[in-house]
């Protein structure tokens, strides 16, 4: 275990937000969360890749939507972001971000607003300016994680009230195809992450909050579920779970799956605020187990929202605690 520990990926660039609103906190009057311990501000939330080599980045407290482009760099050319568009018009506290895999639309989970909830932005071809939203997907104050079906029909996001549920809706009516209601009493279900071709999702738990901020336990939890990808429909019961109450797992937030040849075993990466990692956790369709690979990502800073490229390549991680955007290269064995 200790081996697996200390095989992280490798940073090749960290991103602090423009004008960055931990420069103001007494000004705007921020309030902190407490978690394992320590405070932190809900800055740089979610993140999101599409049409290859962009990111479209979302700030809570900043309350904006920014699309960079990302230059890997070359022959001693250092990687960097590229600022295209800022978008803060129709937001309210945005809490992630997805992109649809055909590239032509984003999807936004928002906090803390009673006229909000998730927001549809069309992707303008050629710019690859987001548009404002014209009516909401759904409103409500507590929605949290989403990622788009593989065939970008339908939309999972996760729900953290009480009890918290998981939906699936379809983009194209709105029409909810799928919906389970959270049945694990310590945990709210942060987010749901589709395999490539659509057969599986996981889903990535974690403990509730008190009224104070503080979280009620210890560990997170994942489970794998079977998913009907012409119906939107994911099976209730879980083929695998890994993690509990036993503290093995993380504050689990947003999780992403890299890519893997079919039917074979894939990788799943989930972001740990509570240890400032990303984990990777591997499943086995065959076995229908999951099993803890290690440490994906050292050194983040309460990491919030994660995403992989759609080359495999890259994996970009959202950061609460310093209002960072870290993108991290994937190793050639997928480690």
């Amino acid at each position: 275990m200790e081996a697996a520990l200390n095989a992280t990926a490798e940073t090749v660039l960290t991103h602090v937000s423009e004008r960055s609103v931990l420069n103001e906190i007494a000004a705007r009057g921020l309030v902190p969360f407490a978690l394992a311990g320590r405070k932190r501000f809900a800055t740089c939330s979610g993140v999101a890749w599409f049409h290859g080599c962009h990111v479209a980045v979302v700030n809570l407290y900043g309350g904006h939507l920014r699309v960079y482009r990302f230059d890997c760099g070359a022959d001693g050319v250092q990687p960097r972001l590229e600022l295209l568009h800022e978008m803060s018009a129709g937001l309210s506290f945005p809490e992630n971000v997805a992109a649809s895999p055909d590239g032509s639309v984003l999807a936004i989970t928002h906090s803390m607003s009673d006229a909000h909830g998730i927001s549809l932005h069309s992707i303008e071809p050629g710019s690859l300016a987001p548009q404002p939203t014209t009516a909401m997907l759904r409103i409500g104050r507590a929605f949290h994680g989403l990622n788009f079906t593989p065939d970008s029909r339908h939309l999972a996001f996760t729900e953290i009230g009480t009890p918290g549920y998981i939906e699936v809706a379809r983009i194209d009516s709105g029409a909810c195809t799928c919906r389970l209601d959270n049945t694990y009493d310590l945990f709210k279900p942060k987010s749901a992450a589709f395999l490539h071709d659509g057969s599986f999702v996981a889903v990535a738990f974690s403990p509730g909050l008190r009224s104070d901020g503080v979280t009620t336990i210890a560990g997170g939890l994942l489970t794998v579920h079977r998913f009907d990808a012409e119906r939107g429909i994911i099976e209730p019961e879980a083929v695998a779970e890994l993690g509990g109450a036993d503290g093995s797992l993380g504050a689990l937030e947003s999780c992403t799956i890299l890519p893997a040849p079919p039917g074979g075993p894939f990788r799943i990466l989930a972001a740990d605020q509570a240890a400032d990692i990303v984990l990777a956790i591997d499943f086995d369709p065959q076995q229908a187990r999951l099993s803890f690979a290690g440490v994906f990502a050292a050194g983040m800073s309460f990491p919030h929202g994660v995403d992989v490229s759609a080359d495999g390549r890259f994996v970009a991680v959202a950061n609460y605690g310093d209002d960072t955007l870290r993108i991290v290269r994937v190793k050639s064995d997928g480690s």
